[in-house]
């Protein structure tokens, strides 16, 4: 992080050393998009999400939609992965799409958000969009808006790259937010959502859109509870509580001492806690076939969570599970 303009959260970064490092049109958005995260205007969001791949999925789509004084949900899409609770990309995703409408039913059984089924495979070229319905439909959200839109990926993001190479006249209107990627100091970025789409997030990096960065281990790996914690604050408050804690419960075969990173609530928390987020603005990496971080200083600035804590945003997250009455 050398050459760095380091900010707590709050701060309004500015762009040191030469104007031959600073590309204002990517400034001038890190800015707008710092000012905007800490004031209280209601955020425009669309949330993609491999919904089914874990368990902090659910806590953060159920999070997003409590959180009405923060953030607008505009669609939910289900983004492609593939591990042992998969067998293929495509099933993935579809295993999300529907883990994504019971969710939202389990927060408001008469929800209309949009919910868009993703891309059935992840991005093989830079150049090439997959195709998906997920795609469209952000480039056609984005389009349409009179505001900034915040695309939240939380997952393999080619269903962000995709609308991204197919319609790049969105860079000019919405921003990333992304949960991928490990800290820069780390031997090798390849977390669970960068290392099953490694092209897919050069292209984002590479494509100039607005992007902030919630690495994984070294800085989300942080956001810790356990069965204990959720149990206390949780169960039997509501449907959704003890759904949730079903599934954290099932997520391990060993609960004695054990806890548990919701990685994903993060990436909602930054809109409602941004406080508890330091951030530092500096120019983006590139991503290596290989899972590593190259950098060059002339490349244009975006915006690394640095820390964050998480004691605010697992009280807010708690506060508003609880509040469901059915």
């Amino acid at each position: 992080m050398r050459n760095a303009n380091t900010a707590q959260s709050g701060s309004v970064f500015g762009c040191g050393g030469s104007a031959i490092l600073c590309n204002p049109h990517f400034i001038m958005n890190i800015q707008d998009i710092l000012n905007d995260l800490n004031s209280d205007k209601i955020k425009n969001i669309i949330l993609d999400t491999d919904a089914y791949n874990e368990v902090d999925d659910q806590y953060a789509i159920a999070y997003a939609m409590l959180s009405p004084e923060k953030i607008k949900l505009l669609a939910l899409c289900a983004a492609p992965f593939y591990n042992e609770r998969s067998s293929s990309a495509g099933d993935g995703m579809l295993q999300s799409y529907n883990e994504i409408f019971k969710i939202t039913k389990l927060v408001d059984e008469n929800c209309a958000i949009p919910i868009y089924k993703g891309s059935d495979r992840v991005m093989t070229s830079k150049d090439v969009p997959v195709e998906s319905e997920a795609a469209d439909k952000i480039a056609e959200i984005v389009m349409n808006s009179g505001e900034r839109v915040y695309i939240v990926a939380i997952g393999a993001i080619t269903n962000v790259a995709s609308a991204i190479v197919k319609y790049p006249e969105i860079v000019k209107k919405a921003a990333v937010i992304w949960l991928g990627g490990h800290a820069q100091h780390f031997p090798n970025a390849g977390d669970f959502n960068l290392a099953g789409d490694v092209i897919a997030a050069q292209a984002v990096f590479d494509s100039g859109i607005p992007l902030l960065q919630i690495p994984c281990g070294g800085v989300c790996s942080e956001f810790l509870t356990s069965i204990p914690e959720i149990e206390y604050y949780m169960s039997g408050k509501n449907a959704l509580c003890d759904y949730l804690i079903e599934l954290t419960r099932n997520y391990t075969k060993n609960p004695y001492a054990w806890s548990k990173v919701i990685w994903d609530v993060t990436a909602i928390g930054l809109f409602i806690r941004p406080k508890a987020f330091e951030l530092v603005a500096m120019p983006r990496p590139f991503i290596t076939s290989d899972m590593k971080y190259a950098f060059d200083m002339a490349r244009p600035h975006y915006i690394y969570v640095r820390r964050l804590r998480r004691d605010s945003m697992y009280a807010d997250l708690f506060r508003k599970l609880t509040s469901l009455n059915f």
